[in-house]
Order: C-alpha cells, then structure tokens, then sequence
C-alpha cells in the first residue's frame, strides 16, 4: 500500500460534476477512437505487403509514439474527471513524466526522418530505392526509439531520489512534466531542470533544422522545375507534412506555453484555462492517422480493401459459430 506522502496532485477542470461529466463524455470516445485508429493503422500496413514502404515503417513508428502517448495520459484524465480524484502516485507521475518526454522527442525525430525521406524522393527520385531502403528506416527507427529512451531514463534516474514537498504537492499542470515534478520536490532541482531541459531542447533543436533544410531543398526543387506536375506533387507531400508539424507543434506549445503565461493560480477560470490549453494535447495522437489517412491515396486503398475482407470473414465466423450451436 502506498501512504498519503506517495501522491502528487494533479491540475484539473474545476466546474459542477455534470460539467465535469460532459467533458469525460467527449474525452473518452476521443480516447477510443485514438486508440482504435492507431492500431488499425499499425495491422494495415503490418497487413498489407504494399504498404512494407520506409514512409510507412515512419508512420508506425508515430503511431506506436501516439498510442503510449495515449495510454499514458488519458486513463488518469478520464478517471480524474468521473471520480474527482486528482491524486496521482509518484511512481506513476515518474512513469508519465517518462512516456510524455520519449513521446514529445521521437515525434519530432520521426518527422525529421519523414523530412529526410520525402526530401531524397523529391530531389533524388532516380536514387531514391537506393539510398532509403527499408532496411535503413528500420535502423534508423530503432536507433531514434533508443536514442530517445536512452536520453530519458538518466532524466528518471535524476529525479528518483527527490522528496516531495510536505507543503504543497499541487502540479499546474494536468500531466506529469520536468518542471511540474520539481516544483514539487524539495531541495535543490536546478542540476535536474537543466539536464531535462537542455536534452529536449537539443533534441527538438536539431530535427528541427534537418525538416528546416530539407523544406528548403523541396521548395528550391520547386522553384527550379518547369513541370507543374512535379510541382504540384512535391507541394502535395510537403504540406501534409507541413500538417503533421503544424499538429504536433501548436497543441504542444499550448499545454506547455500558456501555463507558463497565465500564472494566476487563484483564479479558478484562469486554472480552467490552462486545464483547457493542455487538453488540446489529447488531439495530438489522432491527428497523425487521420491527416495521413485522409492525404494518402494509397494507404487509404489498402486500409480499405483490406476491411472489405476482414469484415466479411469475421461475419460468417461469427454465423458459423450460431450454427454449430444450434446443431448441438
């Protein structure tokens, strides 16, 4: 059993429980249909040899980043929001805190990696099968996975010996972050906030001016080309990656940005508006699938007909098993 000093508390919406209520309503067929989404996502192309394509094995490797996102973060809102319970255990808020950073990092690696691969598809197409294989994105998304966890888990390990602060352990946040967790820890945390900070700014830093240059290239390929068709092709894929940034970036900036501004901790409407601000994170994990669904000739073909098939044969197993109960 963990004791009282274990618990954290957590920031949530503060209004009348059936308020409170409404938003799980919305919260957990959002929660459902990310989760449901991402893993359709992952059988397809796991299902479908058309798909075994290095932008596709990028795309998982998002996909698997939002349903840890996902997992990590929404069960814990959803429970806050029915039970009223905002406590949190140590252990656990150390385990979002985890998940929520190797989430934030190997999204914006990933991205970088998908910069890089449509940027040789565009500009070296001739050599494209060539320099990206399926083989190297494999490498790659393996050593990014391992970069990432490797970068965090000394992060753990830092802030694992902190005591908690008998005074107040109220996080501003609604998720477990780097600075949250050491607001509420006694002591001396500056060596800790600066390890976790400087890592996630080098590491959103650089893969921020890879997907910068390679922008850059696609546009000046662009510019370069007399042929509309090409034009508008290497336009088409360099604006649903476009989305895929805009996506990711606006809702992190929101959760994280304007907590930091509105500092009126008084004020329950201004705590509402912070709890508001960081609820937008929760779109993050859905917006992947659905843009690359929707933008994706081909992933949308396959995931398509390979439902046509699924559903069909599910159909006449279930119609099967009737049968075989009425015989007995």
């Amino acid at each position: 059993m963990e004791s009282n000093d274990s618990f954290i508390m957590l920031a949530t919406f503060e209004a009348p429980y059936s308020v409170q209520l409404c938003a799980f309503g919305l919260f957990l067929p959002l929660f459902v249909v990310t989760i449901v989404a991402n893993v359709a996502v992952l059988a397809t192309v796991a299902a479908r040899v058309d798909l075994h394509k290095p932008m596709y094995m990028f795309l998982c490797s998002l996909v698997v980043a939002d349903l840890i996102s996902s997992v990590s973060t929404m069960p814990k809102q959803l429970q806050m929001l029915l039970t009223g319970d905002n406590r949190i255990l140590r252990t656990a808020c150390m385990a979002q805190m985890f998940w929520i950073n190797v989430f934030v990092i190997m999204q914006v690696l990933t991205l970088a990696a998908m910069a890089f691969d449509r940027y040789v598809a565009i500009c070296f197409p001739l050599h494209y099968h060539t320099i990206v294989t399926g083989k190297r994105a494999i490498i790659i998304i393996f050593s990014l996975w391992s970069l990432t966890i490797s970068a965090f888990v000394p992060v753990t390990i830092l802030f694992a010996p902190l005591k908690l602060k008998d005074s107040d352990r109220q996080m501003q946040g609604i998720l477990c972050d780097n600075i949250g967790f050491a607001r509420v820890s006694a002591g001396d945390t500056r060596i800790h906030e600066a390890y976790g900070s400087g890592i996630i700014v080098v590491l959103i830093a650089l893969p921020l001016s890879v997907i910068s240059f390679t922008y850059f290239r696609i546009l000046l390929e662009c510019k370069r080309t007399h042929s509309n068709d090409f034009k508008n092709k290497a336009l088409y894929t360099l604006f649903t990656h476009f989305l895929l940034l805009m996506l990711f970036f606006i809702p992190l900036f929101l959760s994280v940005l304007v907590p930091r501004l509105v500092k009126d901790f008084y004020s329950a409407q201004v705590r509402n508006i912070r709890c508001s601000a960081q609820y937008t994170s929760f779109l993050m994990p859905l917006s992947n699938v659905t843009i690359y669904f929707f933008r994706t000739k081909e992933l949308r073909k396959e995931a398509v007909n390979w439902f046509h098939k699924i559903i069909p044969r599910a159909l006449s197993n279930s119609k099967l098993k009737k049968v075989s109960v009425r015989v007995e």
